[in-house]
């Protein structure tokens, strides 16, 4: 039997959990496949927000209070180590450089 690799997320914001949260939204047949898909949104989150914040600590704040929690598990809902907080904290820096410099950050 062929191992399923499951994405799910939840909203950081969302204190209220309801029958929505959390929600599967994506399937792989592989961990590469899994993290690179949630690497790709985590992206996308992390320079949307970026352009409004100064500094590193501001934005992964905001991440942390606003953003899209991401995590992985098999078919057996086993959870897989990967942390969506551990990837901001890592990458804010870059994504913040990138809003500044290419004209993105708020004035």
């Amino acid at each position: 039997m062929k191992q399923k690799i499951e994405v799910w997320c939840e909203d950081n914001y969302d204190y209220m959990k309801d029958k929505n949260y959390p929600a599967k939204v994506a399937e792989f047949s592989s961990n590469k496949e899994a993290l690179d898909y949630i690497y790709n949104k985590l992206d996308e989150q992390l320079l949307k927000i970026a352009k409004n914040f100064e500094s590193v600590e501001d934005l992964i704040r905001a991440y942390k209070f606003g953003g899209t929690n991401y995590y992985i598990q098999d078919s057996t809902n086993e959870p897989i180590g990967f942390s969506s907080w551990d990837y901001v904290e890592k990458n804010a820096k870059k994504y913040l450089k990138i809003a500044k410099s290419s004209g993105l950050a708020e004035k």
